[in-house]
């Protein structure tokens, strides 16, 4: 049996925020060592400990805590370890500073200081999905190589219909699996 691989998974602030508890639990049980990262604002949606306890790993929220492992600063030595990162939600804030190399938070600055493979999830109201600085920077961030799985229509936090709607989990999932092969 090879090396377990490991995955960070970055939450960011959206109402979908609560779906990646399912990537976390099925990545968990599928034998992945999964370690989650949380910008400030998501802690608002879901507090630490519920990833905590799926994950059984202390989760991060802070770029500027004074945590080093193995001698290196938090958001270095989490982006050397990792195998993969998948941001899920992304929200149109993580992607537009992915875009321009804005890294002022452990998830962006965990993403910017990483050379593995970067999956980012968007999940927003269509009217910012649609907007051309987010289409902009999606696609930027394509040119630098991340891998997008692109939401799907459904019901949006404010009651309508329409794209933005977080991809399924079990495709996110099954993406990752594909990705760490």
């Amino acid at each position: 049996m090879g090396k377990v691989k490991e995955v960070i998974v970055c939450v960011a602030a959206s109402i979908s925020a609560y779906k990646a508890c399912d990537l976390v639990r099925i990545l968990t049980k599928k034998n992945f060592s999964v370690r989650v990262l949380m910008t400030p604002e998501a802690v608002n949606f879901i507090q630490p400990l519920t990833f905590s306890t799926l994950s059984y790993k202390p989760v991060f929220t802070d770029m500027f805590a004074d945590t080093f492992i193995n001698g290196r600063p938090l958001h270095i030595a989490l982006a050397r370890q990792a195998d993969l990162i998948v941001v899920v939600p992304a929200t149109a804030n993580v992607i537009a500073k992915l875009a321009c190399g804005i890294c002022d938070d452990l998830v962006t600055g965990v993403i910017i200081a990483a050379k593995t493979k970067i999956m980012v999830c968007p999940a927003m109201n269509d009217y910012m999905y649609n907007h051309p600085a987010t289409k902009i920077n999606l696609q930027k961030i394509k040119e630098f190589g991340y891998q997008v799985i692109s939401p799907s229509v459904g019901q949006l936090a404010d009651g309508k219909v329409g794209i933005g709607h977080l991809a399924e989990i079990a495709l996110i999932s099954a993406k990752i699996e594909e990705a760490l092969k």
